[in-house]
């Protein structure tokens, strides 16, 4: 059961995606999106393709609280994005051992805690993922972080995803309004 079915969220028609606390108010969660990889390397850029995506599709231009952002391909710069949100969805070229276009996502503790379990990001080139994150918790910040990772199939120059990672772009936009808490959009 995931936390849509337990009722932690929950869409309204005030242009933001609530949370209800526990003393039972609803708080207005802010949530940012953010697609990492390099456009010029192939099936790495398929982070800020699904990002151009999302904000062809005016996907979440409704939600007042949601941003959309093109994060590049610093990984430093995460925690930078950090400030401010209450939920993070970040969108990545990452090989966690999965077959060649398949998704994965995945939280921060799964990274952190899984320290003989390789986890590789393609797009974050200043610094490995499982640093990031092992900073982000030394930093004290405490988000509600996913990361929702392809596999790429081809690394090599160009501006265009491949066919098998370009056709898995619709699957992981409905990751991401899942994990947004927005099931209901067309």
């Amino acid at each position: 059961m995931d936390r849509l079915d337990q009722g932690v969220f929950k869409i309204m028609n005030n242009n933001s995606i609530p949370m209800q606390n526990t003393t039972g108010k609803t708080l207005n969660l802010i949530v940012k999106i953010i697609g990492f990889g390099n456009i010029y390397m192939g099936d790495d850029g398929v982070g800020i393709r699904v990002i151009e995506k999302i904000k062809e599709q005016g996907i979440f231009a409704d939600y007042d609280n949601v941003e959309v952002i093109d994060g590049g391909t610093s990984g430093v710069d995460l925690i930078f994005f950090l400030e401010k949100a209450d939920k993070v969805i970040i969108i990545d070229a990452v090989d966690a051992g999965q077959g060649v276009g398949e998704i994965v996502a995945f939280n921060i503790s799964e990274i952190i805690d899984y320290k003989n379990k390789v986890i590789k990001s393609f797009s974050l080139h200043d610094i490995d993922l499982k640093e990031i994150f092992e900073l982000i918790r030394a930093l004290k910040i405490d988000k509600d972080l996913k990361i929702i990772g392809i596999n790429p199939k081809e690394l090599d120059y160009g501006e265009k995803l491949s066919p098998q990672i370009e056709n898995k772009i619709p699957q992981i936009i409905s990751i991401i309004k899942k994990e947004s808490g927005i099931l209901n959009l067309s």
